[in-house]
């Protein structure tokens, strides 16, 4: 049966019972067991996500049918009480909400309306969160999360409801109306504090199309864009003309005890909430960094104080330090990695598919912004792992910003590029930065607006590219190096000939690399360098 005709009947969902053939889809195969049924679930649902429906979007056909999907899921998972899918769960709640995503996506404002009621009436009846319970203070709720309680646990049905919930809210369109959105805001939170990622986005693309203008008086149940943002940081957040780092403002002395804000600071006393709390800022900067909303700043700056704040272990007794230091050090790299969030693109999430609203050259902007501050806090860090922190972020900031922006600062750029890559190189687990480091670098290197800049820094760069030439845990890392080597030999002869016995002899040990790409980049390093 085609794609076509096995859509049409894909409003047969059923979570109890299975026919591939027929084009109806079931959960209830891999409730059985039968792992082969469950995979061929799997493989149709992907297959629906990846080629019929982004054709549907662009066509904008056979809305009817996508929205009676999404209603059957919905409608199905609400009249079934208690289920428990064991084979291939996640792989098949990952499909899942896949699809969601994407049909949800193709439905016009009106059939969005009556989805997102629909979700919303079964989410209220899950055991996860209750109305009552949302509207109160997470105060009682968060002692729940404790780091000594199976945090990451969830019913089966509360999983598979909260999170196909987060997927409709990533999925929707600016203009839809979110029922009672203060305790969709507060339910999301907890599903954060609880591990989902799932929900951390929804909140970013929930902070990315909620209406500014919006007038508390409108509707009863609803709120305006500044009682969400006190909703989901509390009201910690200082003004936006601030240019340091949170924790040097006071930003912790008057917050919520609920908010993001003052989780993602370490102030709860406990890691495991403090790095799910950096990941939800995150995504919630991404948000508002992608409408070009001032408040991003104030999340960037709460960032970065947690980049600077590991002075602050030395006050704790050393038995306490031995035990916080892994979780501490876990949620200062999640920091870090928060500006990979903020910089990357997400086929998650925020995308002009799930009708994101995206600013024109918010990554310049962002690029533009950050760098005078990283590079003064660098400069001014008096400390290993600050520092080596800050150049992670760094290196993220600019492994995703257009080329062409990178090359207005090169000069001063250059040298931090380099630094950032030595300290990488240290830990196997940071090649892939590394790797995008490089390409940056290589992009700098053959531009000729680069070549002012590469020209005045060759030594600094050939000194630390030489030491890459047998980097072994990543051979795309290897094969760039030397091609950036190749780029070098083709500045003025009087700055490179210097390091010209240096790069050889690099070069030489790898003649014998185990990579045939390498081995054919370095005997074309040799052959350049040899005529310099």
């Amino acid at each position: 049966m085609s794609l076509l005709n096995s859509l049409s009947n894909i409003h047969g969902f059923d979570l109890n019972c299975a026919n591939t053939s027929t084009g109806d889809i079931s959960l209830g195969s891999s409730v059985q067991g039968n792992v082969k049924s469950a995979k061929v679930v799997i493989q149709l649902l992907e297959c629906y996500s990846n080629e019929l429906l982004p054709w549907i979007q662009k066509y904008e056909v056979f809305e009817e049918v996508l929205f009676k999907f999404v209603v059957s899921i919905w409608k199905q998972i609400g009249d079934c009480m208690g289920f428990a899918v064991g084979i291939c769960e996640k792989e098949l709640l990952d499909a899942t909400m896949k699809l969601m995503k994407v049909a949800v996506a193709c439905c016009s404002v009106e059939s969005q309306n009556i989805i997102i009621d629909k979700a919303y009436t079964v989410l209220s009846s899950s055991t996860f969160l209750s109305v009552k319970d949302s509207l109160s203070s997470l105060q009682v709720q968060l002692k729940e999360l404790e780091p000594t309680q199976e945090m990451d646990k969830f019913p089966s049905r509360d999983e598979w409801t909260h999170s196909l919930f987060a997927s409709v809210i990533i999925a929707l369109r600016p203009q839809t109306h979110i029922p009672n959105i203060r305790t969709v805001l507060h339910f999301l939170k907890i599903a954060l504090l609880k591990g989902s990622v799932t929900a951390a986005q929804a909140l970013g693309s929930l902070v990315n199309k909620l209406d500014l203008k919006t007038s508390g008086t409108e509707c009863s149940v609803g709120c305006t864009f500044e009682e969400a943002m006190d909703i989901i940081f509390g009201k910690s957040l200082r003004s936006s003309s601030d240019n340091v780092p949170a924790g040097e403002s006071g930003i912790t002395g008057n917050g919520s005890e609920t908010g993001l804000t003052f989780l993602a600071l370490g102030a709860a006393n406990s890691g495991l909430l403090q790095v799910r709390s950096v990941v939800g800022l995150a995504w919630i900067g991404k948000g508002l960094l992608m409408r070009g909303h001032e408040k991003v700043k104030d999340i960037t700056m709460v960032f970065l104080d947690c980049l600077l704040s590991n002075g602050r272990m030395g006050a704790l007794p050393l038995e306490e330090n031995n035990c916080d230091w892994d979780m501490h050090l876990s949620a200062v790299k999640c920091a870090a990695d928060a500006f990979r969030v903020l910089m990357s693109d997400s086929e998650l999430c925020l995308t002009r598919k799930f009708h994101a609203i995206i600013r024109p050259l918010y990554k310049q902007r962002f690029f533009s912004t950050m760098m005078p501050i990283l590079q003064s806090l660098i400069i001014q860090s008096d400390s290993l792992l600050s520092r080596s922190m800050l150049y992670r972020a760094f290196a993220h900031v600019i492994s995703d910003t257009p080329l062409m922006v990178i090359l207005n600062d090169a000069k001063k750029l250059i040298p931090m590029l380099m630094d950032s890559l030595k300290l990488l190189s240290k830990d196997v687990l940071d090649k892939d930065i590394m790797y995008s480091l490089l390409l940056v670098l290589s992009g700098i290197l053959t531009d000729k607006n680069g070549q002012e800049a590469v020209i005045e820094n060759a030594h600094i760069i050939s000194n630390c590219l030489v030491e890459f030439v047998t980097y072994p845990h990543m051979m795309l890392v290897r094969e760039t190096t030397i091609q950036c080597l190749v780029a070098i030999s083709e500045l003025p002869h009087t700055r490179i000939y210097p390091m010209r016995i240096q790069v050889l002899q690099a070069v030489s040990k790898a003649l014998d690399d185990p990579k045939r790409a390498v081995r054919q980049e370095a005997v074309r390093c040799r052959q350049a360098w040899s005529v310099v």
